[in-house]
C-alpha cells in the first residue's frame, strides 16, 4: 500500500524486515522483486506521487565546482525519483568494465560480468526495452551496415545499438503494484535525516524520518537499503557520525571515486556518397533503437584506452547555418525547457547562442512545409505515443554529421562528494561535489579520436575531419554527464579497497545495503540506469534468502 507519512503508525520494531530508503528506479524495483516474499518491507520516499521542484530544490541544494552541473539538476524528489524526467537510453556494461585493467588506475570489480549479466533481462523488462540484444543483427534484422565498408570488427565495433525505455516512469508505470502489495508499504513525504547505528554494535538500529507536517520519527528494521542516488547517499553516511569520519567510513573512503561520463562533440563524420545509419530505428521488439561506435576491447589494451563510445549527432542547435527549421525553431523555444535539456541543446555547455534570432527565424519560414510535417511526426510518435520517440535527429544540410562521444572516467580518490560546513532548513549538511577529469582521460580520448579518423578512413567510404591543433582543447573542456553519479561508496573485496562488499552491504555496518550507481567501480560509456536496475534485482534475490523464512 501506499499512505503519507502523517498518517502512518509505526507498528512494533520487529515487524518490517527491511527498509528501503528512495523511491526511484533502485527503490521501486526492490519493493516490486519483494511483492509477496513472505516478510515486510518498507519503502520510504521524502517526496509525493507528483514533482515538486521547490522541494528538490530544497534538500539537493549545494555547491559544484565547473563544469559539473548544480547538484539540484538531474535529481528529483518525487515517486519514481528522477526516472520522471530519464530519457530512456538503456545501455549494459561490458564484460572488460569489470576487469582489472593495468592502463585503468582503480579499475576491476569484485564480481564478474555474468554476475550482473544475468539479470540483465530482468531490468530491461522493467525499463520496457526489449530484449537483452544489442546487436544490429539480432535486433534489426537485415539491417544494412552502420556505416558501409566497416565490417572489420578488430579495432571499431559498429554492429551495437542502445535501446530505448518508453521512457518509463518508474512511479507512474508501478504505483498501483505497491499500491495492491500485501507486505510492502511505501510511505511518502518521509525524508531520511539521520542513520542511528545500534549503541555498541556494528549494525544499524533506525533510521530518522522528517514527516510533512515536521515531527521526527524513528523507524527501526533487521535490514536498511539506501536507494538514494550517487550523491545522497554519501551525504547520508558522512553526515549520520557527527563526531567521526561517518558510517561505513572508517577508510576514507566514502564520497570518494566520484565519477561521471564525460562527453563531447567534436569533428565531423563525411560520407563519400556512402549511406550512414543515422535515425532511430524500431528493433524486431519494437523497441526505439539508435546505432554507435564503439572501440573493441583488444583497441582499448592495445591503445591504453578507455570504454567510449561514439555516435553521429545533430548539428548546433544554435548555429543557424544548419538550415533546419525544425532545428531553429526548437532553438528559439529552448527557453521553455528544463534547464538539463537546454544543456543538451548545447551539446552539453551552456553558451549564448551562436547566430542572431534573426537568422533562425528566416530557417523557420523558409521552411514551414518542413516544419508541419516535423510537428505532425512529433505529435504522432512523441506526444500522443506511449513508446515515444526519444528525441529530435535532424541531419545537417550539408550531408556531414558531428560526432559525439561519451567516455568512462578513471576512478579518482581526489575525485568526490564531501560535506559543506552549511546545513539546510532540516539540519542536515549540505555537499560540496568536486569533480575531476584526469590528465589521462583527456589523453586516452585524445588517441581514440585519432584512431577512429584511421580507421574510418581505411574503410574509405567516410572520413572523419577535424583540426589536429584543436582536438586536446577542446577534450579538455568536455563536461560530465550531470545525471551519472557514479563511485562513491563503490564495491570492493575487502573494506581497504571499498565502502560495500560483493553483495552491497557496507562493510563496517552489515546490516545496512547501498542499492545505486554509488557502488560501481567504473562506469564503462553505459548510461547507468540499466545497471542500476539490474543490480537491485540482484540485491532483491540476496535479500530474500537472508531475511526470508528459514528454509527446512
Amino acid at each position: 500500500m501506499i499512505v503519507e507519512s502523517g498518517a502512518f503508525t509505526l507498528p512494533g520494531a520487529g515487524d518490517y524486515a527491511l527498509c528501503i530508503v528512495g523511491a526511484g528506479a533502485a527503490g521501486i524495483t526492490l519493493a516490486c522483486e519483494l511483492d509477496g516474499c513472505g516478510f515486510k518491507v518498507l519503502l520510504l520516499e521524502a517526496g509525493g506521487l507528483k514533482d515538486d521542484q521547490r522541494a528538490s530544490d530544497h534538500v539537493y541544494q549545494g555547491a559544484a565546482n565547473a563544469p559539473h552541473p548544480d547538484p539540484t539538476e538531474f535529481r528529483r524528489i518525487r515517486f519514481g525519483g528522477t526516472t520522471g524526467i530519464w530519457g530512456g537510453r538503456c545501455v549494459p556494461l561490458d564484460p572488460i568494465d569489470f576487469e582489472r585493467r593495468e592502463h585503468v588506475a582503480n579499475s576491476g570489480w569484485p564480481i564478474d560480468y555474468d554476475e550482473v549479466a544475468r539479470h540483465y533481462p530482468r531490468a530491461l523488462e522493467y525499463c520496457d526495452a526489449g530484449a537483452f540484444d544489442f546487436t544490429v543483427a539480432g535486433s534489426l534484422p537485415g539491417a544494412k551496415p552502420t556505416i558501409a565498408g566497416l565490417d572489420d570488427q578488430r579495432v571499431v565495433l559498429s554492429d551495437r545499438i542502445e535501446r530505448y525505455s518508453l521512457p518509463t516512469d518508474f512511479g507512474r508505470r508501478y504505483r498501483q503494484r505497491i499500491a495492491r502489495s500485501n507486505n510492502v508499504t511505501a510511505v511518502l513525504h518521509a525524508r531520511c535525516v539521520a542513520l542511528h547505528r545500534a549503541p555498541g554494535g556494528d549494525c544499524l538500529e533506525a533510521v530518522e524520518i522528517l514527516e510533512r507536517g515536521g515531527r521526527r520519527r524513528q523507524v527501526r528494521a533487521q535490514a536498511f537499503v539506501l536507494a538514494t542516488g550517487g550523491i545522497e547517499t554519501p551525504r547520508l553516511l558522512l553526515s549520520s557520525d557527527p563526531h567521526g569520519p561517518g558510517l561505513g567510513n572508517r577508510g576514507d573512503l566514502v564520497g570518494r571515486y566520484y565519477a561521471c561520463h564525460f562527453e563531447n562533440v567534436f569533428g565531423r563524420v563525411v560520407p563519400n556518397g556512402a549511406r550512414v545509419a543515422f535515425d532511430f530505428e524500431k528493433t524486431g521488439d519494437g523497441v526505439y533503437s539508435r546505432r554507435k561506435l564503439l572501440l573493441s576491447p583488444a583497441a582499448q589494451r592495445e591503445h591504453r584506452l578507455l570504454n567510449m563510445a561514439f555516435r553521429l549527432h545533430f548539428p548546433d542547435y544554435s548555429d543557424a547555418t544548419h538550415g533546419s527549421a525544425v532545428m531553429s525553431a526548437i532553438f528559439l523555444a529552448k527557453s521553455t525547457l528544463i534547464p538539463e535539456y537546454q544543456a543538451i541543446l548545447q551539446h552539453g555547455v551552456k553558451l549564448p547562442a551562436t547566430s542572431p534570432t534573426a537568422a533562425h527565424l528566416r530557417n523557420v519560414l523558409a521552411g514551414l512545409p518542413d516544419l508541419a510535417r516535423f510537428g505532425r511526426l512529433w505529435l504522432f510518435e512523441r506526444l500522443l505515443a506511449e513508446r515515444k520517440l526519444p528525441y529530435t535527429l535532424v541531419p545537417n544540410a550539408d550531408g556531414s554529421f558531428p560526432l559525439e562521444f561519451n567516455a568512462e572516467q578513471t576512478p579518482l580518490a581526489e575525485s568526490r562528494v564531501r560535506l559543506a560546513e552549511d546545513a539546510d532548513a532540516d539540519g542536515v549538511r549540505r555537499v560540496a561535489v568536486d569533480w575531476r577529469l584526469h590528465d589521462d582521460d583527456v589523453q586516452a580520448a585524445r588517441r581514440a579520436f585519432l584512431l577512429m579518423r584511421d580507421t574510418l578512413g581505411a574503410a574509405g567510404t567516410c572520413r572523419l575531419a577535424f583540426d589536429d591543433r584543436q582536438l586536446e582543447s577542446s577534450l579538455r573542456r568536455s563536461v560530465p554527464l550531470g545525471g551519472h553519479h557514479i563511485g562513491t561508496t563503490r564495491m570492493g573485496a575487502a573494506p581497504r579497497a571499498g565502502v560495500v562488499d560483493s553483495q552491497c552491504s557496507v562493510f563496517e555496518v552489515p546490516n545496512l545495503y547501498v542499492a545505486s550507481s554509488a557502488v560501481f567501480c567504473t562506469s564503462g560509456h553505459a548510461n547507468p540506469t540499466l545497471t542500476i536496475v539490474a543490480l537491485a534485482v540482484r540485491l532483491a534475490a540476496h535479500l530474500k534468502v537472508r531475511l526470508g523464512p528459514p528454509r527446512a
